[in-house]
């Protein structure tokens, strides 16, 4: 029987990290200035959000 916990625990790791980064990318761009990119990637983290959330 193959364990599924540990990779199910992998990806919901991976989900976060995925999440953190674009996070991060949001608030470099808006320190930076550069607002319409940071609106574009707050999109990508939103839309990100939304589908792992209904996963």
């Amino acid at each position: 029987m193959i364990d599924t916990s540990s990779r199910d625990s992998d990806i919901i790791k991976y989900e976060e990290n995925i999440a953190q980064l674009l996070d991060r990318a949001v608030k470099l761009f808006r320190r930076t200035n550069l607002n319409e990119l940071a609106d574009k990637w707050d999109k990508i983290l939103k839309t990100y959000d939304s589908k792992k959330r209904s996963h």
